[in-house]
């Protein structure tokens, strides 16, 4: 069955035989479309444990609210269980670990080793493009910024004497983002070494980071993010959002304010900040039960 027609009857149904609001099934058949579109399932019987594993993958990177990405699971789960009863879906594609609250679903921060290591595996002696990508990892770490950040960053939004880059995030919002000595090293060079032999028209361009048809992808960075980790030996799964979880926890680690880092990620809510003190704790409890005597 096409997965929008059995949206439009699960809407139906609760219409109907659940005396559902007008406005409850219109946000249910929303968050369902919505899935949809990410996951590209376009037929019921599409739907695996891998798309919905990806689907809430993506919500946890657009850094929805707690209370949001709960209320899109329970539309899915909702709809799942109902296909299920109708003899729709086989079996239900949720995955059980997903019982949990999304608000203690935590992001997942490589060590400060690992990221070491990505950083070191992006060989500025090879030319041009490892000059972009060192560039580049170096910026997602030292900034914690969001990929779609990134790739829309300007030359005019650098000030490195200063140490700083103007970042736009969501909404149009700027912030004032602190660039570490690494960074700046390494975007200095790309700009004077690199970035003009890269890209032939570079010299009207005004992106920072080129390929050599223009300005680069959100899905270029995420291939040279997994590139780098690979070849750095990390089997973790990295993202470039893995760069930014990374920063967070890691400032944190180091004693960081909570609300420094709001600031530096450009979260609108204190609340979307807090879920970088689990890791904290989940670390502190993993050392504590292998380190303690008496644990």
């Amino acid at each position: 069955m096409d997965f929008s027609e059995a949206v439009s009857q699960f809407a139906a149904h609760l219409l109907t035989a659940r005396g559902r609001a007008m406005a409850t099934a219109e946000s249910y058949r929303s968050d369902l479309l919505q899935f949809s579109e990410i996951t590209a399932v376009r037929r019921l019987g599409d739907m695996t444990r891998a798309a919905v594993l990806r689907w809430l993958d993506e919500l946890a990177a657009r850094e929805l609210s707690p209370r949001s990405r709960a209320r899109k699971l329970s539309a899915l789960r909702t709809f799942c269980s109902w296909a299920v009863e109708y003899g729709l879906l086989e079996r239900d594609p949720i995955p059980a670990e997903t019982a949990a609250p999304p608000a203690l679903r935590l992001p997942h921060a490589l060590s400060e080793a690992e990221v070491a290591a990505i950083l070191a595996a992006a060989d500025t002696g090879a030319g041009a493009e490892g000059l972009r990508d060192r560039a580049m990892l170096e910026t997602l770490y030292a900034t914690g910024m969001r990929v779609s950040e990134l790739c829309s960053l300007r030359l005019i939004d650098l000030r490195l004497a200063e140490g700083f880059a103007i970042v736009t995030g969501k909404g149009g919002k700027q912030r004032l983002t602190p660039l570490g000595q690494y960074a700046i090293d390494a975007v200095r060079a790309y700009i004077a070494q690199g970035r003009a032999v890269l890209c032939p028209g570079a010299v009207s361009r005004d992106e920072v980071f080129l390929t050599r048809r223009g300005p680069i992808s959100r899905s270029q960075v995420f291939r040279i993010v997994k590139r780098y980790a690979a070849l750095a030996g990390v089997t973790a799964q990295v993202s470039p959002h893995t760069f930014r979880h990374s920063c967070a926890s890691h400032l944190l680690a180091h004693g960081a304010d909570l609300r420094l880092v709001q600031e530096l990620l450009g979260h609108a809510s204190l609340a979307m900040t807090e879920i970088y003190t689990y890791i904290d704790k989940a670390r502190l409890r993993k050392v504590y039960d292998e380190c303690h005597p008496m644990a």
